[in-house]
């Protein structure tokens, strides 16, 4: 691999936002919305305009709703087709990655450019912990794991390397340094490994150790994911998305209506949710790829 690049798609949002009017966009109702409510007051166009670039994505473990981190703060999909603001903490945060508790979907972490926080009801309400990170703690990347009875949480700091936590993100230090630039990392329990798509590799940690994976037909990766129910790991390139199964890299045969620059993981019968370069969502599901409403 020649080379890979970091993909934001503030470009296309703005590209998208120019061909629509005031007419055809709803308007907030309210200034801001609660997690406790969590009722749709914001149309997709107007997540992208606040949040003005969208850094991660994520389906919710009911399938229902997928989450988009962004730069103005973390908004959720709501069942009548609408969006929310998760919590109104978090709208003057750039939120680049979360981590959701599998044991206890109360417990959420976020990160971002301030640092990490920690909510213990769901979302409605933050606070910051990271006892060990550098003050302040400009996270690029971030993604967690639950293993037994302890929760291993990894973020970048740019400029410095991956740190880790073992205890629930309440302290911090450094556990492999960093020469280049992440642009995304996942954990796969099935491997033990920590895979990290940088800025000119697809890296894996083994044993203390960085190692490249060789990914065939592909120079540029944008996003990658974890399934955490079958242990495959997914790609987004520019030339489609890739998925490692026993070992083997393989091109996924569904085809997407676009270009994906995003990829994570689906929850039930969805297999994969992505991001388009127009900053639509699709999902996965029986082999095709739908449009997310």
């Amino acid at each position: 691999m020649k080379g890979f690049l970091r993909w934001g798609i503030g470009a296309t949002v703005l590209a998208l936002l120019v061909g629509c009017s005031d007419t055809e966009r709803v308007k907030p109702a309210s200034p801001s919305v609660t997690a406790a409510a969590l009722k749709g007051d914001l149309t997709y166009q107007d997540v992208l305009e606040k949040g003005e670039t969208v850094h991660n994505l994520a389906m919710t473990a009911d399938a229902q709703r997928v989450w988009v981190g962004t730069h103005s703060g973390l908004y959720s999909s709501t069942p009548d087709g609408l969006w929310s603001l998760l919590s109104a903490q978090l709208e003057q945060h750039d939120i680049v990655g979360w981590f959701v508790d599998p044991n206890d979907p109360n417990q959420i972490f976020a990160a971002g450019s301030e640092g990490v926080l920690r909510s213990w009801d769901g979302g409605k309400s933050w606070s910051s912990i990271g006892t060990g990170l550098p003050t302040p703690a400009d996270i690029g990347s971030f993604a967690g794991v639950r293993e037994g009875e302890e929760i291993r949480l990894f973020a970048f700091v740019t400029g410095e390397g991956i740190y880790q936590s073992v205890d629930g993100g309440e302290k911090w230090s450094l556990w492999q340094p960093m020469d280049q630039e992440v642009f995304a990392m996942d954990f796969n329990l099935e491997e033990n490994r920590l895979y990290v798509a940088a800025q000119f590799s697809l890296l894996y940690n083994e044993d203390g150790t960085w190692k490249t994976e060789v990914l065939p037909d592909a120079q540029q990766i944008y996003s990658l994911s974890v399934d955490k129910r079958t242990g495959v790991l997914a790609v987004a390139t520019e030339k489609g998305i890739f998925e490692k199964k026993k070992g083997e890299w393989q091109p996924l045969n569904a085809r997407s209506p676009e270009k994906l620059i995003m990829i994570s993981s689906g929850e039930g019968d969805t297999k994969w949710v992505g991001v388009g370069e127009s900053a639509l969502i699709y999902k996965l599901s029986d082999n095709r790829w739908i449009k997310w409403n």
